[in-house]
């Protein structure tokens, strides 16, 4: 089975959510019947260093300072050595609907598309071109939590954090659940950190990925839970300063 994994050069997140990529891969390192293959988005501009600095300045600083790092270790390839130790081909492209990567796609006659943490849009021409399904890792608990930072608003309201994996459709956070994980509920000393809960959080999604891409294997079809279906969903978007505010009142280091 030919998978492609998609990630973003540049993501929010401490270590660059190398820590899922390495726990994806390591997991599925004895896998003999399945090829991985790494995409990467290039999204890395000096925007994101000014909006990491910008958030630090709000009083995000933990949040803020690992989006410069971030920056600053893309620009040297950070993900080299971890592709080496795994020995997965990597290709570079500047977004997932040119007709370059469409090409891609059908050429190395993918089986499995995973995205994993980019927030570029995918087109429906591309959704369409895997054998099996595209897939996206959403950071809430679907179906009623939707949009953007969802973890960081669950932390806000109280709500469990956790992630998401379901079938990407040509709406976005619409298509079909394959796994919900918690990864936090209220009491847990990780969620006094963003920065670290998510930090943590990637390791979780790496192994919980390896577990979906084993179970697609056996069957060679999708594990659906359940239907993408909420009588009440929530949309939330990026923080604004008062919502950071608000957060650091509550004690959550940001």
């Amino acid at each position: 089975m030919k998978i492609l994994v998609v990630t973003s050069e540049v993501t929010f997140v401490p270590e660059n959510y190398n820590l899922f990529l390495e726990g994806l891969f390591s997991e599925l390192s004895s896998e003999n019947e399945l090829s991985l293959e790494l995409v990467i988005l290039k999204n890395n501009s000096p925007a994101l260093t000014a909006k990491g600095l910008a958030l630090a300045l709000m009083g995000a600083r933990h949040i803020g300072f690992h989006l410069m790092k971030n920056t600053l270790k893309a620009a040297f390839k950070d993900r080299k050595e971890l592709t080496d130790k795994f020995k997965i081909k990597t290709h570079y492209f500047e977004n997932p609907n040119t007709p370059e990567f469409r090409e891609f796609i059908r050429t190395h006659e993918t089986d499995l598309l995973i995205n994993a943490r980019t927030r570029f849009i995918y087109k429906n021409k591309t959704l369409k071109l895997p054998k099996i399904a595209a897939i996206n890792i959403h950071h809430g608990l679907l179906p009623d939590y939707r949009g953007t930072m969802c973890d960081l608003w669950a932390l806000k309201e109280d709500r469990p954090t956790g992630f998401t994996i379901h079938v990407m459709d040509k709406k976005i956070d619409n298509g079909a659940i394959i796994r919900t994980v918690q990864t936090s509920v209220l009491g847990n000393p990780l969620r006094s950190n963003f920065a670290t809960l998510i930090k943590e959080s990637s390791r979780i999604e790496g192994i919980e990925m390896a577990k979906t891409i084993l179970t697609i294997k056996k069957n060679y079809n999708l594990p659906i839970q359940a239907d993408n279906i909420s009588l009440n969903p929530v949309y939330t978007k990026n923080p604004k300063f008062l919502d950071i505010r608000k957060l650091l009142q509550k004690g959550i280091e940001l």
